[in-house]
């Protein structure tokens, strides 16, 4: 049987959920349709993403078509889970891009087809809601070939009344766009050479494979117009490769979740080879795992299987398998451009309305945190503050509600800051000896640190021989050195540095891993003293799409926010502005964008990487009685 992944993606309420329940419902996977209003959807599963109308965690649900079985994944739309987004990416065999009849391309719309492309998903535009008065699809087409991609092909009549219908018949000048795009064929064609259908048909889909043309369909979801043409389409058009060869078996793992009995569920793609229940399967140089219980959706529900095929995806039940994990050989996996997950760029702290649950918020968030990259946290041993890390506030905002829905908590956020990092100004060096006072520890540890350019994180060198100092007590030095690092003058994370280990003492017996693990901190924080620190701040690289009437209000704008523009371009009735801004500064400059645009302007960003920031240095709150504290307090002389 071949096994295809389809991932749905759209721009909110462009209709994707109902689109996933239709073609289930074509296929008689279900013999009832959900609906999002009545919150009945198989896809939208939590309460939340009934509540809101939107997709906030991937979900996977099948149809089986003939002798073809389909995977839906039924993705988020909203930028805060982009990284949601992305890892679903990686698993897909291809997509449908779900547009509004009525509404066109909108901005989401663009940032999935942006990510779309860059990862090399071949995608099929559906148009939805045909059904809807004054549409208008010759509009709706230049819509996506100016805002998309030119590289498209109408491939249908559509009929909107006096009732909307869809067939496949084409007129032959539908075909130019896969005439022009091949020089052979162009040839032929100019000298008044007929040209083959079936021939055309190969072309186009060579080059939808590779991802340079774009098929257009129609349809509504609501009413099944069109869905059984797609289906055809899913199940006749995408590639996938499923032949249940005896290749050595490989997978990755792109999604963790909780099911409402708090049950860990990893969710993996077969890529090669086939996963029988009790395989023991690789998942490291050193560790494998018993495979002892395994699912797959099987016509829109989960069922227990016995075995799996290359192009599966299955849910196994394991506590430790975490997100990205390769199982199986590695070398099997598709090559394919992966897009890391930006980082966490946002803090704040999070407390409880009501005391006595402080344990079950911190199970709570070790689950969400889990399955999310983008969410850290961590606990202030003396404060208690529980301190999160994140990516934007709609994604704050949805955790909060997941721990009050999913979890019965009641919490309260701070406004929310930029996480920043600090970067020695020079090179500097400080060495504290054993013996001389007020030095309570047997050891003696000199260190210096040098600044090296952004973006290279710290690096680490010990110059003293393992055969003068013990090993224990060289990796003693590199653990404080580690844990002095976690907060500089400032308060924040050094980073963009080398340090080394440049001397080293002790006296035996007496000393211990303990008195260089202590000291070590203490030194490195000397030497940063004396080097002083710069803050670096993240920037986002941007592209934004934007009505070149407002061409001037977006270009004087961006001073305001202290973004940089690099080029500004005209293309199909948009400007179009490149360059750089401040982490802390997107939200409001991208909020002044769509208010003036009426929403017509589309904000694409990517971490760039952390510069120095221009703004007054903020200090982050040194963890009270933290190591280095007490360690500073017994030293009394050291400030």
């Amino acid at each position: 049987m071949k096994i295809i992944n389809i991932g749905i993606l759209a721009h909110v309420d462009a209709g994707k959920t109902t689109l996933s329940e239709s073609l289930l419902y074509s296929s008689g996977a279900i013999t009832e349709s959900g609906s999002v209003d009545q919150g009945t959807t198989r896809t939208d599963t939590m309460s939340l993403e009934r509540q809101r109308g939107i997709t906030i965690q991937t979900s996977v649900t099948s149809f089986q078509w003939k002798d073809v079985k389909v995977n839906i994944v039924d993705t988020p739309g909203h930028m805060d889970f982009l990284a949601e987004v992305y890892r679903s990416l990686s698993v897909l065999d291809g997509a449908i891009l779900v547009i509004s009849a009525k509404d066109g391309v909108q901005a989401q719309t663009r940032i999935l087809f942006h990510a779309l492309r860059k990862v090399g998903i071949p995608t099929t535009f559906f148009i939805n809601k045909i059904d809807q008065d004054g549409i208008d699809l010759p509009e709706v087409y230049q819509d996506i070939r100016e805002k998309l991609s030119e590289e498209i092909i109408i491939r249908q009549k559509v009929e909107l009344s006096p009732d909307p219908s869809v067939n496949n018949d084409m007129e032959p000048e539908q075909w130019d766009p896969v005439i022009a795009g091949n020089d052979g064929l162009l040839e032929r064609y100019t000298l008044g050479e007929s040209l083959n259908i079936s021939e055309l048909e190969q072309e186009e889909n060579r080059r939808f494979q590779n991802c340079s043309l774009y098929p257009v369909y129609h349809g509504s979801a609501k009413k099944n117009i069109g869905i059984e043409q797609l289906r055809d389409v899913i199940t006749g058009k995408y590639d996938s490769s499923t032949e249940r060869s005896q290749e050595e078996f490989s997978g990755t793992v792109f999604k963790i979740e909780y099911d409402e009995s708090r049950q860990r569920l990893v969710y993996a793609r077969i890529y090669s080879g086939i996963l029988h229940l009790r395989d023991s399967v690789r998942i490291s140089d050193k560790e494998r795992m018993k495979i002892t219980e395994m699912y797959s959706s099987i016509n829109g529900e989960l069922r227990k299987v016995d075995q799996a095929y290359s192009g599966e995806i299955v849910i196994l039940k394991h506590e430790s398998l975490k997100l990205n994990t390769v199982l199986g050989d590695a070398k099997k996996l598709p090559e394919r451009e992966r897009i890391e997950n930006p980082l966490p760029m946002l803090q704040t702290t999070i407390e409880l309305c009501e005391s006595g649950q402080r344990e079950l918020l911190l199970d709570a968030l070790l689950e969400i945190s889990d399955g999310d990259p983008l969410l850290h946290y961590d606990v202030d041993s003396t404060t208690h503050e529980i301190v999160l890390s994140f990516l934007g506030k709609v994604q704050m905002e949805v955790i909060c509600a997941l721990l009050q829905e999913k979890y019965h908590l009641e919490v309260k956020t701070k406004e929310p800051t930029v996480i920043y990092k600090e970067r020695p100004l020079k090179e500097a060096e400080y060495t504290i000896h054993m013996a001389v006072p007020p030095n309570p520890f047997w050891a003696s540890i000199g260190l210096s640190i040098t600044p090296l350019p952004l973006g290279s994180g710290v690096q680490y060198e010990s110059r003293v021989s393992p055969g003068y100092l013990m090993q224990s007590f060289q990796n003693a030095v590199l653990e404080g050195v580690r844990y002095g690092c976690e907060q500089g003058l400032y308060g924040w994370n050094v980073t963009d540095c080398k340090v080394c280990f440049t001397y080293g003492l002790y006296s035996s017996p007496v000393s211990t891993p303990g008195d260089f693990r202590l000291l070590a901190p203490v030194v490195l924080e000397q030497a940063l003293r004396k080097a002083g620190t710069e803050l670096l701040e993240p920037y986002l690289s941007f592209e934004i799409y934007a009505p070149q009437e407002y061409l001037s209000r977006a270009y004087n704008d961006a001073p305001k926010y202290c973004a940089d523009i690099a080029s500004t371009q005209m293309k199909n009735k948009e400007v179009i502005l490149t360059g750089e801004i401040p982490a802390r500064c997107i939200q409001e400059y991208r909020n002044d964008l769509t208010f003036y645009t009426n929403g017509r302007s589309v904000c694409l960003t990517e971490l760039k990487g952390y510069q120095v920031t221009a703004v007054k240095p903020p200090l982050q709150p040194r963890r009270p009685n933290s190591r280095i504290d007490r360690v500073r307090y017994m030293f009394y002389k050291i400030n």
